[in-house]
């Protein structure tokens, strides 16, 4: 049956068992990725999957039901299941079923140009990226060359009269270079992710990795002590995203945030705006609804270094007695409804990375940092990693620096940061930042 005719059957049903509202959320997914190495395919995968959930209230208690056959489901198992699911399930937060926002914004997340690419374009992308790579130094071997994308169709309806349906795609590369000189091996990658396939350019991905991992050759530690540093835009998007939990109401309200009770305080820098933007064209986590129904819009989490607000979904908006930020998100159709950001950054200034260590005059310019799940603690704040980069001196980027450890307190860092740079990229979770000028960092070498 299609989706009309299992929502039908499903809602129709619930009703005669004694739901009083109910809802089905539907996913459908496809995914395909190749891997090449040394001029052969590695991996080679295709594949389907997807599913519904259905949900109720029945004696006010909020029961579920999930399956991956949306064909040919038994009805009648399916809301027999979701009643026993609602006498078993214990919990003091109150659920709801949504009755849907005023209004939804229209958002372009399907790109017909990217969805007429082939497997075999694909596949000789994953090809170039391999010998562009390659062919930009003798020195180099590529680990791992990707091409990936998927195509993800999303249905929600309830008997509130709330019925939503988006479909998207993406594509993905990376590239893996290794390169070892003197005894010397290093390894350095590149990402791309997005939708717009007139953006995709393998060679120039390919080129990005390759110039990272030479230029990192021949690197030597730095004597220790407090220094000004920049932090390279995908460094601290990673550093953000370590931290991004921190403004998530269901943690604040749990004490797993420093957080509590601080909107309208200064906690960052002058020049500091954190956005939540789930509306960003070209966006990778751009959508018009979150797993709720909640229509989504822009906010603003800090601005000019000021705490706005947190990011709520529906359950710990009603704790605080406010709406929901459009921020509840389900990590699959089995998965429960958690808060998490969509396109999530730090709005970006004007300076060039050129202008940037121009300005720090003497300093690091941290490139990669390794450890940072193991080397955080995400409610205090506090890191410590393994880091490496460049000199900055006499404002110029010069030779290549290994073998340091980078420590401070991301609160911390957010009010020391004097610069922003122009240059803002993402990470493959939606999380972006531009390169960041900080004062005075714990840099541990020599």
């Amino acid at each position: 049956m299609n989706i009309n005719e299992l929502k039908n059957s499903l809602f129709e049903k619930a009703r005669e068992k004694g739901f009083k509202e109910c809802e089905i959320y539907c996913s459908d997914n496809s995914s395909f990725k190749v891997s090449v190495y040394k001029g052969n395919i590695e991996k080679y995968q295709n594949s389907q999957s997807g599913g519904f959930c259905f949900r109720g209230l029945y004696d006010d208690k909020m029961g579920y039901y999930f399956s991956e056959n949306v064909e040919d489901p038994d009805i009648e198992s399916v809301v027999e299941n979701a009643i026993e699911n609602s006498r078993i399930l214990t919990g003091e937060d109150k659920e709801f079923i949504f009755e849907g926002s005023k209004k939804y914004t229209d958002v372009n997340v399907y790109n017909e140009k990217l969805a007429d690419m082939t497997d075999d374009e694909k596949i000789n992308a994953a090809f170039e990226m391999e010998k562009a790579a390659q062919k930009y130094d003798s020195r180099i071997t590529v680990n791992s060359s990707v091409v990936a994308s998927g195509v993800s169709t999303v249905y929600i309806s309830n008997t509130k009269g709330l019925e939503l349906k988006e479909k998207s795609n993406y594509l993905m590369a990376y590239v893996e270079a290794m390169a070892e000189d003197k005894g010397e091996t290093k390894e350095k990658g590149e990402l791309w992710i997005g939708s717009d396939i007139d953006e995709f350019n393998p060679a120039m991905i390919a080129e990005s990795a390759a110039e990272k991992v030479i230029s990192s050759l021949g690197g030597s530690s730095v004597e220790s002590g407090k220094k000004k540093v920049i932090i390279k835009n995908e460094t601290f998007a990673d550093i953000l995203e370590c931290f991004s939990g921190n403004f998530y109401a269901d943690n604040v309200q749990k004490g797993f945030s420093l957080l509590k009770d601080r909107t309208g305080e200064k906690i960052a820098s002058d020049n500091i705006t954190v956005v939540d933007n789930p509306l960003l064209e070209k966006g990778y986590a751009t959508t018009a609804f979150d797993s709720e129904g909640v229509a989504t819009y822009s906010k603003n989490i800090i601005e000019n270094g000021v705490l706005k607000t947190y990011l709520y979904n529906l359950k710990s908006a009603a704790k605080d007695g406010t709406k929901s930020t459009g921020n509840g998100f389900k990590a699959g159709f089995k998965s429960s409804v958690n808060t998490s950001t969509t396109n999530f950054y730090i709005e970006k200034g004007s300076m060039t990375p050129e202008e940037m260590a121009e300005s720090v005059g003497e300093g690091i310019l941290i490139t990669d940092v390794a450890g940072l799940h193991s080397g955080t603690n995400s409610i205090s704040g506090d890191f410590s990693v393994a880091a490496e980069g460049f000199k900055i001196e006499n404002g110029k980027i010069t030779s290549p620096v290994n073998q340091i450890t980078i420590a401070s307190n991301f609160y911390d860092v957010l009010k020391n940061i004097e610069i922003i740079g122009c240059d803002l990229k993402f990470n493959s979770s939606a999380i972006g930042s531009p390169s960041v000028v900080v004062k005075d960092m714990s840099v541990a070498g020599l």
